[in-house]
């Protein structure tokens, strides 16, 4: 027998065959690329809490000596904001919510100014206190002559008969308050009658006669509950010329009584003095 015959036969032994491990690596740079977009609104949040704090922060920079000494003040004792109209806070309306203002630049105000705000305060504690129910019908706000308050009708809450002179009993409770208000202080005060432009139906009485009408009632209301009348320096009527709400005529607000507190008496002018004689 052929023995290298046999050897071709015999098949050759099997490798067995190797598992293939794969193994994927994860850069740490790249984890956690898969959570969406929330960090694009926390970063947003927080751009724009940055740009509120530096507008804060600009805004208190150019501000007088005398406008921060007002708003700490107002941040210390008492909200003269509407709630419903700026934010928040208790209490009576400055001009539509507008805070106060000083007119003057620092050096021109200095205690004057900061009386105006003080009063301003005062006023605000008083109405909140006595006539909370009321106070959406009284504004309060700072001129350059002093506090002026604004006593304004509403559609549901009414000072005087429509279309006469005579005080309701909201104007009267008003009045009342405000001279117990008034009458200890030394300043002097204006009244001013204002009307919306309604025209009235008469010939020979219009608004000016009504406005006019309607001063001289709050002046006599004041007086009887214990101004002094020596304290009244005018009584002035503006009929429809000067209207809170020059968008709206005919809306209930622009019929009011204007009180003015005279704060800063104005200086006369160099050219107003009297010469004096040369001996």
């Amino acid at each position: 027998m052929d023995n290298n015959a046999n050897t071709a036969e015999t098949p050759a032994p099997q490798k067995p065959a190797q598992t293939v491990i794969i193994k994927k690596i994860r850069k740490a740079g790249h984890e956690g690329g898969h959570h969406g977009g929330a960090w694009k609104v926390a970063y947003a949040d927080f751009i724009t809490a940055m740009m509120a704090l530096f507008l804060v922060l600009w805004l208190v920079a150019v501000m007088s000596i005398d406008g921060k000494k007002a708003v700490a003040e107002y941040f210390r004792s008492y909200t003269i904001f509407k709630g419903t109209e700026a934010g928040g806070g208790k209490g009576i309306s400055v001009m539509m919510g507008n805070p106060v203002k000083l007119d003057k630049e620092p050096g021109e105000v200095k205690n004057k100014g900061q009386e105006s705000a003080k009063i301003v305060l005062e006023l605000g504690k008083i109405i909140e206190a006595q006539l909370s129910e009321l106070r959406d019908n009284l504004l309060i706000f700072t001129t350059n002559e002093g506090v002026r308050v604004e006593m304004v009708d509403r559609e549901s809450k009414t000072m005087f008969e429509l279309g006469k002179a005579n005080l309701l009993g909201n104007g009267q409770k008003v009045l009342t308050v405000l001279a117990s208000a008034f009458k200890d202080q030394d300043y002097t005060i204006q009244i001013e009658g204002h009307t919306d432009s309604f025209k009235y139906p008469q010939d020979n009485y219009t608004n000016w006669e009504l406005a006019a009408d309607r001063a001289n009632a709050a002046r006599r209301e004041l007086i009887r509950n214990g101004l002094d009348p020596k304290r009244i320096t005018r009584v002035t009527s503006f009929a429809d010329t000067a209207l809170l709400n020059p968008d709206r005529p005919l809306d209930a607000s622009n019929r009011r009584v204007s009180i003015l507190i005279e704060t800063v008496k104005e200086s006369p002018a160099e050219g107003d003095k009297q010469p004096t004689r040369s001996r």
